[in-house]
């Protein structure tokens, strides 16, 4: 009795090398998309602020690995798509079926390869991402828009200096309306001597001026004795766009910087809030290349190869990455707003089209 034909090394390593080839075409592909993308979107900014010369180049290399970071995905479904559609259009995959090869044979070098990718995405978000993100901005803020850094992003917390003291926060939450959290404002004389110190819970931007909630200042008189005053204007002299200028984006904290941020607001008795849902998005967006390249496979040799032409392919893979994102939007904005849990509203979108791949896979059929 023979013994169904199985897959050897050398075409693990062919249909890996077919799965390679589309893959970081598309990856090039769609970087370079997003870099003329966010370049255009500047390209009134960068001209008023004379950003057209090799500062602004920095400024974009330094922007890349972001941008590969998040195209990932997409250039993984595209090339699994591509490299089946190559495939099926020279017969290659009617003929392993032919000989007994079992889809799932066919899939495990490629899914292996986006398992690597995955984990190299995870690596790549928080060691070289977080770095070059925030010399990014420090580019673009300071040296080509000739702003003023206003505060400094230390120790956990937001520090700002104006004109009479040093505004310190905990947390900065930008959506509408801006909310301040866990605010101190050490004012000081002309002397730079600590004149008093004002203390508020939260304050809330109402467009005009901030409102706080359970204010309070301690007096220092010139001997150094502390006199408590529960009622004094607190002054907050920064709009919310200079704390937007020092806040931290999600992708320049590393996963360790985001768990002792998230901590210290804890601790403190600060709600973390859309911090937790950014914290478990960079858990579950790298597997995101897993799941993409197993759906790809899946509708490419299920149940028969699908004879769709190269361009047929890269769109469907548009359209499905597309749909991905969309869903990832959604639910994190439900888990920013608290409206789902932040568990549920990272990883939602990676169940939902887990579960399509591995059902278009396992109810399909074989040859």
């Amino acid at each position: 009795m023979n013994e169904r034909p199985r897959l050897s090394p050398t075409v693990d390593r062919f249909l890996v090398m077919r799965f390679m080839e589309p893959f970081v075409f598309s990856l090039g592909a769609f970087t370079a998309i997003y870099v003329l993308g966010d370049f255009f979107d500047r390209f009134d900014e960068l001209v008023q602020y004379r950003g057209l010369s090799w500062v602004g180049i920095e400024y974009f290399l330094l922007k890349l690995p972001l941008f590969i970071s998040q195209v990932l995905p997409i250039a993984s479904l595209v090339g699994v798509l591509l490299a089946f559609a190559l495939l099926n259009r020279s017969g290659e995959v009617l003929a392993f079926q032919g000989l007994g090869i079992s889809r799932l044979e066919m899939a495990a070098p490629v899914l292996a390869v986006a398992l690597l990718i995955s984990l190299f995405d995870f690596g790549f978000s928080e060691t070289v991402v977080p770095v070059t993100t925030r010399q990014a901005r420090y580019l673009y803020t300071v040296q080509i828009k000739k702003g003023v850094e206003k505060g400094v992003f230390a120790f956990r917390r937001l520090w700002l200096r104006s004109r009479n003291g040093f505004l310190t926060v905990y947390a900065y939450d930008g959506r509408n309306p801006p909310t301040l959290y866990g605010i101190t404002f050490f004012h000081l004389g002309p002397q730079d001597n600590l004149l008093d110190v004002h203390k508020a819970d939260t304050a809330v931007w109402d467009g005009h001026r901030w409102r706080v909630s359970n204010a309070h200042v301690l007096r220092i008189a010139p001997g150094g004795s502390v006199t408590a005053v529960s009622e004094a204007p607190f002054p907050i002299d920064f709009r919310p766009a200079d704390f937007i200028l020092v806040r931290q984006d999600p992708e320049e904290f590393s996963l360790s910087e985001l768990n002792h941020y998230i901590h210290s607001l804890k601790q403190k008795g600060l709600a973390p809030g859309s911090y937790v849902v950014d914290r478990d998005l960079k858990y579950s967006t790298p597997l995101a290349c897993l799941i993409m390249v197993a759906l790809g496979v899946s509708l490419s040799i299920d149940p028969l190869p699908r004879h769709l032409s190269l361009g047929r392919s890269f769109g469907l893979g548009l359209v499905i990455g597309f749909g991905y994102w969309v869903v990832l939007g959604f639910t994190s904005s439900f888990g920013h707003s608290g409206v789902i849990p932040p568990w549920l509203a990272a990883w939602l979108p990676n169940l939902v089209f887990a579960t399509l791949a591995l059902s278009i896979f396992l109810f399909g059929e074989e040859r």
